[in-house]
């Protein structure tokens, strides 16, 4: 019986540490797809912050040529710089959108692969508990197998003595 109590100790003690293994695991995961996500928001900021300045940068470009091409022709000019206000505004919108598209897929990526860890451990938990039901099972069995054992000893101690009586 020492030997069994021993045996299940070990397979329990097994058991919580595989536990352990899977949490440390899918939190190790959790940690790394939460840091993908960051930096990927991240990035695209700053390419929608680079994106920005370049767009800034050629503006004040066209505006200079616009400037020194049209100083005469004050209407002309002011056209001019309103379709290249017009422009800017259409090209900030579409980086605003490019950007947005780029965050929902990063964010349903970020759940699927959530997801993927949380069926994974749910998997390996249910296959730990499996495992456990077999070494109970068995032990279960080793249990009432020492006990059929005992009682047929018990039986042949108490006719021994009986005859001797």
């Amino acid at each position: 019986m020492q030997r069994v109590d021993t045996l299940a100790k070990k397979v329990g003690a097994d058991v919580k540490h595989a536990e352990g293994v899977e949490k440390a695991k899918l939190n190790a995961e959790g940690h790394k797809v939460g840091a993908a996500v960051k930096k990927a928001e991240t990035t695209e900021k700053a390419k929608l912050n680079a994106d920005k300045q370049r767009v800034k940068a050629d503006l004040a470009k066209d505006k200079e040529k616009v400037n020194k091409v049209y100083q005469d022709d004050k209407a002309k000019f002011n056209a001019d710089v309103k379709k290249a206000e017009n422009g800017l505004a259409k090209d900030e919108q579409k980086v605003k959108n490019t950007y947005r598209k780029d965050e929902a897929k990063v964010k349903q990526g970020f759940a699927k692969d959530k997801q993927k860890v949380r069926n994974a451990y749910r998997k390996d938990k249910a296959k730990v508990k499996a495992g456990v039901k077999k070494v109970k099972q068995g032990l279960a069995k080793d249990g009432q197998k020492i006990k059929n054992t005992y009682n047929k000893d018990k039986a042949k101690v108490k006719a021994f003595f009986k005859k001797e009586k």
